[in-house]
C-alpha cells in the first residue's frame, strides 16, 4: 500500500502545493522499489508501480479559494506529478506507475492535522465537540475530569467506556450539514475528473427530509464521471 497524503490546505501558493507533490510522489514511488515477503506481490509491484499521492483537506481548501481555483491546482499537480513519474522513473530504471494519485479516506491523518478529511467537509464547521472513547482504567480519565471536559458513559458499555468531548476550533467554514448534495457530488467528481487515477473514497451524506427527492436526480447527473478503469 503506497499512498502519502499531502495536505491541500496547508499551502499559500501553487508553487508551495507543486513542491510538496514532488517530494510526496519520491517517497511513494521509493516504496515501490523496496522489495516484500511475498514473491507474488514483488511481481506486481515491478510490474505494475502503482501509488497513491492523496489529498486532504480539499473540502475546506475549496469552501476558501472557490471550486475553479481547486481544479486548477488538482489539475496542475497531476500533470506535474506525471511529469516527474516519467522522468524518475527513468532515472530509477524502473516502469511507469500506471496509477499516481488517489483520494482516500483520510481518517486520523486529517484529524492530528485539523484538516478536512478527504473531500469531506468536517463533522462541525469552526467550532464543534470532538468524541473519544476511553477505557474506564485509563490513567488519562482522572485528569479530563479533574479539567472538567464533559464526560459521558459509553452507551454501549458504560461499564467499562467513557466518552470525552473536546472542544475543537478548526479553520473549516461550514460544517458537513451545511452543505447541499449537489456541492458534496461535485467536489467528488472535481477530484475524480482532475486529480484521482482510483475511484475518490467519498460517502455522500444528505438530509432525508429535504433532499432525500434529489438522490435519484444527483447519481443521474453524475453516473458517469465518479468512475475509473482499474
Amino acid at each position: 500500500c503506497t499512498l502519502v497524503e499531502v495536505h491541500l490546505n496547508r499551502h499559500e501558493s501553487k508553487e508551495d502545493f507543486l513542491r510538496t507533490l514532488k517530494f510526496a510522489y519520491l517517497y511513494g514511488k521509493t516504496v515501490t522499489l523496496l522489495p516484500t515477503h511475498w514473491q507474488q506481490t514483488n511481481g506486481i509491484m515491478q510490474r505494475n508501480r502503482r501509488i497513491g499521492t492523496s489529498l486532504t483537506g480539499i473540502a475546506s481548501f475549496a469552501d476558501e479559494h472557490g471550486l475553479p481555483t481547486t481544479r486548477d491546482w488538482m489539475d496542475e499537480g497531476y500533470n506535474k506529478i506525471r511529469y516527474y513519474d516519467n522522468k524518475y522513473s527513468e532515472w530509477m530504471c524502473v516502469r511507469e506507475s500506471i496509477r499516481v494519485t488517489t483520494v482516500k479516506p483520510s481518517g486520523s491523518v486529517s484529524i492530528l492535522s485539523g484538516a478536512t478529511p478527504g473531500v469531506h467537509w468536517g463533522p462541525g464547521g469552526e467550532f464543534y465537540l470532538r468524541a473519544i472513547r476511553f477505557g474506564n482504567n485509563d490513567s488519562m480519565l482522572p485528569l479530563f475530569k479533574m479539567a472538567n471536559y464533559k464526560i459521558e458513559p459509553a452507551s454501549e458499555s458504560p461499564e467499562t467506556t467513557s466518552v470525552v468531548f473536546f472542544p475543537i476550533k478548526s479553520g473549516a467554514k461550514r460544517a458537513e450539514r451545511d452543505v447541499t448534495i449537489f456541492e458534496k457530488m461535485a467536489l467528488a467528481a472535481t477530484a475524480q475528473r482532475y486529480w484521482s487515477d482510483n475511484s475518490v473514497s467519498v460517502t455522500i451524506s444528505f438530509n432525508k427530509d429535504t433532499e432525500a427527492e434529489h438522490v435519484g436526480t444527483v447519481l443521474h447527473m453524475y453516473d458517469c464521471l465518479l468512475y475509473t478503469s482499474d
